[in-house]
């Protein structure tokens, strides 16, 4: 039995990107490198791509209503988010900056409220380990020590996310970089997009021999959708209703009521935090 949760967003009030980088640049800054400008062009540049991508796919939102023409949009977006990793690696923003460090920047920006975690999470995930639940953290962030210090480093709880090198750069996580039969990995591969986490989900859980086997995901975020679309159970994690992704699940066809109503019973359901969560409601048949 296995669950897999996205992080920002969805385990954290809100997307905690901003906060690493801020942590980063404040590193840069007691070294006496501002590298402010050059990071706020960084975001820029990814602003515009996100934008002629949105803008230039075919056919446009308002006329995708099939999951595969959802997925192939989404998976689509891979270059646009390739192109800022080699800008944020160009950038060298995380240079030298340790795991350990990332660790503790999680652990501190949690501590100090700058990063609030979803009500009852901790507990849920305690809960759920405690009935013989294998739990995941799966996300496209840029550092899985980040995310662990941030989680309180739960006993139990593996991250899946890309890490950053000593030399700045963003790397990938070993299930999506195996070794090939000559013992040589194949080109890199990033953790960035909706496809990205579908194969590290499926990837685990064949390495694991839980393929098969019950599975739900929590998710806030469209790259979330092909994990939300192929577990037993799935959970959109939202504040309001009208979330992009509640629309665009809704948009393709697939009913997501609120897991307090008493018609969440089928596949997919959606929460703004984890005491909503009863056993029943979380229960796979």
């Amino acid at each position: 039995m296995s669950i897999f949760l996205d992080f920002d967003g969805t385990i954290t009030a809100k997307d905690t990107v901003g906060d690493l980088a801020n942590f980063a640049l404040r590193v840069r800054a007691a070294e006496g490198e501002d590298l402010k400008k050059a990071w706020d062009e960084v975001v820029a540049r990814y602003v515009d791509d996100h934008s002629a991508h949105v803008h230039g796919y075919r056919p446009s939102s308002d006329d995708r209503y099939l999951p595969d023409q959802e997925i192939d949009y989404l998976r689509r977006m891979k270059h646009v988010e390739t192109r800022s990793l080699g800008r944020i690696n160009d950038c060298r923003l995380f240079r030298g900056i340790s795991a350990a460090a990332f660790r503790d920047a999680g652990r501190d920006l949690v501590a100090d409220g700058t990063i609030k975690l979803r009500p009852g999470f901790q507990r849920f995930v305690r809960d759920r380990i405690a009935q013989g639940w294998r739990v995941w953290v799966l996300s496209v962030n840029w550092s899985a020590a980040f995310i662990a210090g941030a989680c309180g480093e739960l006993p139990g709880v593996e991250v899946i996310a890309n890490e950053v090198r000593e030399d700045g750069a963003v790397a990938g996580p070993d299930v999506l970089n195996p070794l090939g039969t000559d013992n040589k990995s194949p080109e890199p591969r990033n953790l960035t997009n909706s496809r990205d986490k579908l194969d590290a989900m499926e990837a685990v859980l064949s390495v694991e021999g839980l393929a098969g086997k019950p599975s739900v995901y929590f998710g806030d975020s469209t790259t979330d959708l092909e994990c939300l679309l192929v577990v037993g159970r799935g959970f959109v994690v939202s504040d309001r209703e009208d979330s992009s992704l509640l629309k665009t699940l809704r948009r393709i066809g697939k009913d997501v009521p609120h897991i307090r109503d008493q018609n969440a019973t089928g596949k997919l359901a959606w929460t703004s935090n984890y005491e909503d969560i009863p056993d029943d409601k979380f229960a796979l048949n």
